[in-house]
């Protein structure tokens, strides 16, 4: 069993993720969901325990079009 515990604005990001929504990042390696910006530290969070991954890894993640998406592993948290 995973034992995560996920801040609201964590959860909130995971849910819009397993939505269809994606992380994209800039130029100067600034995350945004849409419109809004992610803190660097909720990003790196959620990629070190590895709730997201990149859509297309064969491409770098600043690469328009592609970015983080949630992992199986993120769905997996969220159900629990």
């Amino acid at each position: 069993m995973l034992d995560i515990k996920l801040t609201k604005l964590q959860r909130e990001i995971l849910q819009s993720l397993r939505d269809g929504a994606m992380i994209t990042i800039d130029r100067s390696n600034m995350a945004f969901l849409g419109d809004r910006p992610i803190q660097p530290q909720t990003r790196y969070f959620l990629t070190d325990k590895r709730l997201v991954t990149r859509k297309d890894k064969t491409r770098t993640v600043e690469t328009k079009g592609n970015g983080f998406i949630i992992s199986p592993k993120g769905f997996s948290v969220l159900a629990g």
